[in-house]
């Protein structure tokens, strides 16, 4: 019997919050000390080495995977590849819990179970992603589907040690080391692929190497460049000025197994450029001026740079196990013809922890206490005004421990964040203390049990740069001039039934679950004054009283065989009591219908694969009352069709077709932002090809 997957994921019943800075319910406060006492118990305990087997602990560091609740779904991350995903849409494009709304590339906005991203804990190598820029744009882009090693997604809230605001849950990307692209034995490596797609007419190239440096360290260095015209809908319409390019480029140095050190460096930098319209995004293109002069489209540039340190060092000790991670990035979005305006987030932080693996009493443990902490710097620049400035800083002590038998595991831990808020003049400062509990127990003849509970803090709200730099001189906390922000809160739980047997020469498995998020003390902003947004004066914060709630249900099955793979998923969402505004609404959380994804994969021999996805999502009915963003929708559904090819007679080479939306459907996420019944639909048929070398 293998041992069983680290705990799945943090949440049970929630508790009501009553807010106030000196703390929520003073159960939890009880509860936090008792958490505290176990959490410390391993301390006494028989600190005897528990290690994993070395070839498999090399496995999980390097294979390509993708992992939801804390486990590895059937398929690997080569399901990028499969698709030729070129977006943050396609990574997630099998993935029932997901939505990505938005229609055109640059107003794309991720839901993980109905939460907008900037609501979500998401890093880049260990990178936090900074704060919205721009309101007509969505808060996460830039992200190369070339360079993933590993995707870890976890529903509700991250453990303690797995970083600060995560009121929706977490996703991690990991980029690939040098060691990733080179065979055992293999010095020196060289990797190109051209890709041409039809909806966007699409052309990509892309080239990199890889090198051994020394006996143990590696170093890899790729570029890739894009262009891409108006996208072209179901029913052949194209959606005008939504074109643009895309560039990359990323040096990579990688020290692995060197005397119980491993250290990593990377340099990042991303830029998405094109001639759009100012709304282009979020804002339906149906609503942009026929007369161009009326509001004509301009120059938009969004680049990201980032610099990433990270270093481990496991000696054969069960006592020591050290990790410290360092990150250095900045967001920026210019308009140079727009007002001259400029936004920039400038995110720095580290991560600095320690785990020591123990057995006690039957359970082999691993204990991981620590700190992190970082300062996002906002700035708004506007060429007719001097610059304005906006920051959120927090640190957070956390401790996790994580035990596992044969019979299941369990998992709890203690965090407590620090944080501050500062826009412009003024400031806000408040801590939370967090606990998180949860489990899974073998039931025997296949069957396990699972189950558990998390909360997670933010001392801000969601406000976009573009917003934050009207701020007045003296702003109003929840009515007062010297007033403060009680935290956003959030309470998850999570209840779940999994099977898991072999059968037909491969495994089955099937996975039902509930789920509950309840987000209290929803930070808003006031702006008082008529016409654009853009332009009105931000007076005031403060918290909402009604907790926003999300609630529902996921079923998950799946075979793998040899040759045959199939997975279906089914997820079913409610939403209530979101922040009526759009401006708050769109950038908090989103409605779906109810949404299912089947994926058959099989192998006709080990370089000819083929895939085959349905995507199906029922009509959109009951949305909620008193706001116009998110607006009754029709259900649609989508099949897509993949080959990938290993072309034998030239080793290294390789040939990828896919045909995506085969019906050229037109159709609309659920969670694209709504305008006066109009809203931007999603790519039509798209044919895509791509060559690939390696050698």
């Amino acid at each position: 019997m293998q041992p069983p997957t680290p705990l799945i994921v943090s949440t049970a019943p929630a508790a009501v919050a009553a807010p106030g800075q000196a703390g929520r319910d003073p159960g939890r406060i009880g509860l936090a000390l008792l958490l505290a006492a176990i959490v410390a118990a391993p301390a006494a305990a028989d600190q005897r080495s528990v290690t994993a087997d070395p070839e498999e602990a090399e496995k999980a560091d390097t294979m390509p995977q993708v992992t939801v609740v804390g486990r590895a779904l059937p398929d690997p991350i080569e399901r990028i590849e499969r698709r030729q995903a070129k977006d943050i849409r396609e990574i997630f494009a099998e993935e029932p819990a997901i939505d990505i709304g938005g229609g055109t590339r640059n107003g794309q906005r991720l839901y993980l179970r109905g939460i907008e991203a900037t609501n979500l804990n998401i890093t880049v190598d260990g990178a936090r992603q900074g704060q919205n820029l721009y309101n007509h744009r969505g808060g996460l882009g830039n992200i190369d589907p070339d360079l993933l090693k590993r995707v870890d997604i976890q529903p509700g809230p991250a453990a303690a040690d797995q970083g600060h605001g995560a009121l929706g849950g977490s996703i991690r990307f990991v980029s690939v080391d040098a060691q990733d692209r080179l065979a055992p034995g293999q010095r020196f490596g060289v990797q190109g692929r051209a890709s041409l797609t039809t909806a966007d007419q699409t052309r990509r190239l892309s080239t990199g190497v890889a090198a051994r440096v020394g006996a143990e360290g590696g170093l890899l260095a790729q570029v890739s460049y894009g262009e891409y015209d108006d996208l072209r809908i179901g029913d052949g319409e194209r959606v005008p000025f939504s074109g643009g390019r895309d560039r990359m480029a990323v040096a990579r140095y990688s020290l692995l197994q060197a005397q119980g050190h491993e250290l990593r460096l990377g340099i990042k930098r991303n830029e998405a450029a094109g001639l759009n319209f100012m709304q282009r995004g979020d804002y339906p293109w149906q609503l942009q001026p026929i007369d161009l002069r009326a509001r004509p489209p301009q120059r938009q540039e969004l680049s990201r740079e980032t610099a990433t340190l990270d270093w481990r060092w496991r000696p054969d000790a069960s006592w020591l196990d050290l990790g410290l991670n360092l990150y250095d990035t900045e967001n920026d979005f210019n308009a140079p013809d727009s007002g001259g305006e400029r936004f920039t987030s400038a995110v720095r932080g580290f991560d600095l922890r320690q785990t020591f693996s123990y057995e006690w009493g039957g359970w082999a443990g691993r204990l991981t206490t620590g700190v992190d902490g970082f300062t996002d710097r906002g700035s708004n620049r506007r060429s007719n005004r001097e610059p304005r400035f906006n920051r959120y800083s927090n640190t957070g002590l956390f401790a996790q421990n994580r035990l596992a038998s044969e019979r299941g595991n369990l998992s709890f831990g203690l965090r407590h964040d620090d944080f501050e808020t500062r826009i412009r003049n003024d400031a806000s400062d408040n801590s939370e203390l967090l606990i998180n509990a949860g489990g899974l127990i073998e039931l025997g003849a296949g069957f396990a049990l699972f189950a558990g509970y998390g909360e997670s803090a933010r001392g801000a709200g969601t406000i976009p740069i573009h917003f934050a730099g009207n701020a007045v001189e003296r702003l109003r906390f929840n009515g007062e001039f010297d007033g403060q922000l009680r935290p956003e809160f959030a309470e998850q739980s999570e209840l779940g039934l999994r099977f898991s047997r072999n059968a037909g020469g491969g495994e089955f498995g099937v996975e039902v679950l509930g789920f509950r998020t309840r987000i209290s003390d929803p930070i808003v902003y006031e702006q008082p004054g008529s016409g654009g947004l853009g332009n009105r004066p931000v007076t005031a914060f403060r918290n909402l009283d009604t907790p926003a709630r999300f609630s529902g249900s996921e079923l998950r099955l799946h075979y793998a065989g040899n040759a045959l793979q199939a997975q279906l998923g089914l997820a079913r969402l409610n939403t209530r009591d979101l922040p009526a505004q759009p401006q708050f609404l769109a950038r908090f959380g989103a409605p779906s219908g109810d949404r299912a994804v089947f994926t058959l994969t099989h192998a006709f021999s080990p370089a000819l694969n083929f895939g085959y996805t349905l995507t199906a999502v029922r009509r959109l009915d009951e949305v909620q009352a008193g706001q116009i963003v998110f607006i009754p929708k029709a259900g649609y559904s989508t099949h897509d069709l993949f080959l990938n090819w290993e072309l034998p007679r030239l080793p290294g080479a390789s040939l990828a077709l896919a045909l995506r939306n085969l019906g050229d459907r037109q159709y609309i996420r659920h969670g694209t932002f709504t305008q006066d019944g109009f809203a931007t639909q999603e790519p039509g048929r798209d044919f895509r090809l791509s060559v690939g070398y390696r050698f």
